[in-house]
């Protein structure tokens, strides 16, 4: 064949392939697929929106408290004002009698009839026994006296204080109620957020869109403690986890997580994205609980077990739409959810986030982080430690 020829037959190849490819390649994605994309998206959003409309309300429940004791405190300092005024007023009226009685006797014992006129004494004794008398009698009249103007102006300062005061009770009641508003509209806020986010969580459910995509947060653990410590040493961190090893800490994720049916292996790579390899996990606080963009300090945990136990079941909680306090196999965490056993257990119950990210593709944008890249950073240490402990043993 010639190779004009030949050429022309490849590029007349070459435009039949293209032909062939184009329909496929031009075409567009699946409407279904679409919709399926928008519903995460609008779950995500929805979620994210409720934590925001959580935050805000939280701090309101804050500002409530706070001018609750504030007023709480007032109200004290004014019954305390309250009860000091009568007492100082009856000082007064002690002190004043005394004065008066104090200057009866003065006139008395110098006075023209006074029986010490008609005693035989020596007269230099007498005038020094006068004298003795008067300074005694004077100091005790200016010790009086001074206790006297000092208690007057005590009650005055009091009273000016307790004006003070009830000034001050006005102006926090009306804070109050203000607050009290600030906090029944963000209630009102939460309440909507919550319910748009658990309608676009059904219709995403609806369509499949939360069909099993990625790791579960619940399950068996994969890993064993011993690998994930082998893995553990394999990189440069630092172990500050006080009282505990590297070791038993991960047996403490094993156990946990078998005891709420978590994936403890999972939960032990949360842990090392949120403490950079248990360098920082001050109060054994292992994920970040109570910790927020503007927060100074997070939840504290007596015992490494108490962290991991917390952190584990409110996985759960994020994790199972239908879990409740019962069904865990042990009570909700003191040191998270309440140290009130009752408290504790109505506040699992009543997760408003609960069954919101059943897979760990669903934590961030809100769900535990407001990272959007906060499940592929816990993702990427567990896929490493899988691919450790597949070549290692």
């Amino acid at each position: 064949m010639p190779r004009a020829t030949r050429r022309f037959v490849a590029l007349a190849l070459g435009l039949v392939m293209v032909v062939a490819t184009a329909p496929g390649a031009l075409a567009q994605a699946d409407p279904f697929d679409q919709q399926i994309t928008d519903a995460e998206a609008e779950v995500q959003a929805a979620q994210a929106a409720a934590h925001e409309a959580a935050a805000r309300l939280a701090l309101a429940q804050e500002q409530l408290t706070a001018v609750e004791t504030q007023i709480a405190a007032v109200q004290a300092h004014i019954a305390e004002l309250e009860a000091q005024i009568p007492a100082l007023r009856a000082e007064v009226k002690r002190l004043r009698a005394m004065v008066r009685e104090r200057a009866a006797a003065l006139y008395k014992g110098t006075g023209p009839n006074s029986k010490f006129n008609a005693l035989p004494l020596n007269p230099t004794l007498e005038a020094l026994r006068r004298q003795r008398l008067t300074e005694a009698a004077a100091k005790q009249d200016d010790d009086t006296m001074d206790q006297l103007e000092e208690t007057a102006a005590l009650l005055e300062v009091t009273k000016e204080e307790l004006a003070t005061q009830q000034e001050q009770l006005t102006v926090e009641q009306a804070a109050l109620a203000e607050v009290e508003s600030e906090l029944v509209a963000q209630q009102g806020e939460f309440d909507r957020r919550v319910a748009v986010a658990n309608a676009a969580l059904d219709r995403a459910r609806a369509l499949g869109a939360l069909r099993a995509r990625g790791e579960p947060v619940m399950g068996p653990t994969i890993l064993t403690a011993a690998q994930m410590a082998a893995w553990w040493r394999t990189r440069d961190y630092s172990f500050r986890v006080a009282g505990t090893t590297i070791d038993e800490l991960a047996q403490i994720f094993v156990e946990e997580g078998q005891a709420e049916n978590v994936r403890g292996d999972l939960a032990f790579a949360q842990a090392i994205v949120e403490t950079g390899g248990f360098h920082a996990s001050p109060n054994n606080n292992f994920a970040g609980m109570g910790w927020c963009d503007s927060c100074s300090t997070g939840r504290r945990f007596p015992t490494a077990r108490d962290g991991v136990r917390a952190q584990i079941q409110h996985l759960k909680n994020y994790a199972d739409r239908y879990s409740l306090s019962s069904g865990l196999a042990h009570p909700p965490s003191p040191y998270w959810y309440g140290s009130n056993p009752a408290t504790a257990k109505r506040n699992f119950d009543t997760f408003f986030a609960k069954g919101w990210a059943p897979t760990w593709t669903d934590m961030g944008h809100g769900n535990w982080a407001t990272s959007t890249r906060y499940s592929t950073s816990v993702l990427n240490v567990y896929n490493d430690m899988v691919a450790y402990a597949q070549v290692h043993g």
